[in-house]
């Protein structure tokens, strides 16, 4: 007898007011306008004991302290396992400051208190109001609004822009949700990009992602929501050249996806009943020792200033904050314990990372798990910056600076490798 899974699907707007911080690029980048409007999508899925939320979120991403306190209230106030929720966010980078990070400007908190969290409580509530019987079908299919974004100079050094040549997942998922009379109610679409061709635009905006989500919607008569991949070194494939540009750029990549995601929902045929499981596991990742005092200070004389924008910012604070676990005696640590939530929706599974992960890791993950399509989520549950392949690390680039220097201990090069165990090991039970 199959048991009875349970869908209530809910959305709210969460778009900032004109004037508020934008995060991405800078932290004084002020919004000016609004292109188009931002939201939160819940799904609550349930089956006999088992419950479970995917939240979407269009923004950025969002600082693990906060998305801890967020999924902690929501447990409490609706009964949902703490470790059952995902928080991902769609990593437009047109969308209110929730990350922090230093040099890229502090958390927007009065957005996060007025308007942020109340939406979220508000969408989880009205989620749960009325969930219904539903069956599940998914699809696959090949798009290529993304491109691997670590571009190759003349002079053999990582740039942002397009190398054609690059790793990148070309494969978009769609799982669409009917009710028992057959009516959509509601879609999900994986696929793994960055929000960014908007550039430092002053217009808040979904950025790509949101003119894919909308035709859908439109198409199918259901809520849609996107769920951000592995995008650490993939962006926007713009006809510029380059990953990132304005929002007239917007509908040109969207409309990309947006053709890819139709094409996939109309080849879903098969219908049924979905076994829903949920588990959280650990990431026990290896770490490497801390610099020595001698490379600190050197470190310090390279990155004077406190002050700095975006990655020079970084790296001051990284050597201080180095400097000063050094002066306080703190021992090294072996290794870093990361908690994953993995969520069990028939054939397809979802692992949670807090991280932007490189598209390969996401497609070795896949590929070493049979007879179920495993879709890594990236900036879910926590933003803890890149997570590059170990082949990658040599070529250098932003992307790899942000790695090496995001905590006092860096892990070590083979880190991917270690994170790919670790997600299998997590996944052993779920795929019984």
């Amino acid at each position: 007898m199959k048991h009875i899974c349970y869908l209530g699907v809910s959305r709210e707007d969460i778009t900032p007011s004109i004037g508020t911080c934008l995060y991405g690029y800078r932290p004084n980048l002020h919004s000016e306008s609004i292109r188009d409007r931002l939201h939160v999508t819940t799904f609550y899925l349930k089956q006999d004991d088992t419950q479970s939320l995917m939240i979407s979120a269009t923004v950025c991403s969002v600082q693990t302290n906060l998305v801890n306190r967020l999924r902690k209230e929501i447990s409490g106030r609706f009964s949902v396992p703490y470790e059952n929720i995902l928080l991902s966010a769609t990593h437009t980078h047109t969308g209110p400051n929730l990350t922090g990070d230093i040099g890229w400007g502090e958390v927007d908190m009065e957005y996060y208190e007025s308007i942020f969290r109340p939406a979220v409580l508000k969408s989880v509530e009205n989620a749960l109001k009325n969930p219904v019987p539903v069956s599940c079908g998914f699809a696959t299919g090949l798009c290529k609004a993304g491109i691997n974004r670590r571009e190759l100079t003349t002079e053999n050094l990582v740039a942002l822009g397009q190398n054609p040549w690059g790793v990148y997942n070309p494969e978009m998922t769609v799982i669409s949700f009917r009710d028992e009379s057959g009516k959509p109610i509601a879609n999900m679409v994986h696929y793994g990009c960055h929000g960014t061709v908007a550039g430092a635009s002053t217009a808040i905006s979904r950025d790509w992602s949101g003119v894919m989500t909308d035709a859908l919607e439109e198409e199918s008569g259901a809520i849609t929501a996107f769920f951000n991949g592995p995008e650490g070194d993939v962006g926007p494939r713009i006809s510029n050249g380059r990953t990132a540009a304005n929002p007239d750029y917007i509908p040109e990549v969207g409309e990309i996806a947006a053709e890819s995601a139709l094409c996939i929902y109309k080849n879903i045929t098969d219908f049924s009943v979905p076994k829903l499981s949920a588990k959280e596991g650990m990431l026990s990742l290896p770490l490497l020792s801390k610099l020595s005092m001698d490379k600190v200070m050197e470190g310090l004389e390279k990155f004077p200033d406190p002050d700095a924008v975006n990655w020079e910012g970084k790296m001051h604070h990284y050597y201080k904050a180095v400097k000063a676990a050094i002066e306080a005696g703190e021992e090294d640590k072996a290794c870093a314990k990361i908690s994953q939530t993995i969520l069990r929706i028939g054939d397809v599974i979802f692992a949670a990372f807090p991280y932007e992960l490189f598209s390969e890791i996401g497609m070795r993950i896949d590929c070493a798990v049979k007879d179920f399509k495993v879709l890594s989520l990236s900036n879910t549950n926590g933003s803890e910056g890149y997570f590059p392949t170990e082949d990658q690390l040599c070529r250098g680039g932003y992307e790899i600076i942000m790695f090496r220097y995001n905590n006092v201990q860096c892990f070590t090069d083979d880190a991917d490798y270690r994170l790919i165990k670790e997600t299998l090991r997590n996944l052993e039970d779920i795929v019984q």
